[in-house]
């Protein structure tokens, strides 16, 4: 695996505003150290999400772990959502 990098993990369909979905990056294999999501809307339209809440399980092994998160549609829209995972290591 590479030393840093980015992989989008899903894309979250129809959340509605307000709504808070979860979601899970199986056999997540690098640390991750930002999770960032970004509205999937067309040009002009107004929208915008948030990352609430992430935590990991671990199933014996590190390479064997779980990314576990969730996300909230902050805008007035309902929208996809798409989720992507950033790491870095050293």
């Amino acid at each position: 695996m590479a030393n840093s990098g980015g992989q989008k993990l899903t894309t979250l369909s129809q959340v509605p505003p307000g709504a808070t979905v979860g979601g899970k990056w199986n056999n997540a294999v690098a640390e991750v150290y930002t999770l960032q999501v970004w509205p999937v809307v067309a040009p002009g339209v107004n929208a915008s999400a948030e990352v609430t809440k992430i935590s990991y399980v671990v199933h014996g092994n590190p390479s064997e772990r779980e990314l576990h998160f969730w996300v909230k549609n902050t805008g007035a829209t309902q929208v996809d959502i798409a989720v992507w995972a950033f790491w870095w290591n050293e």
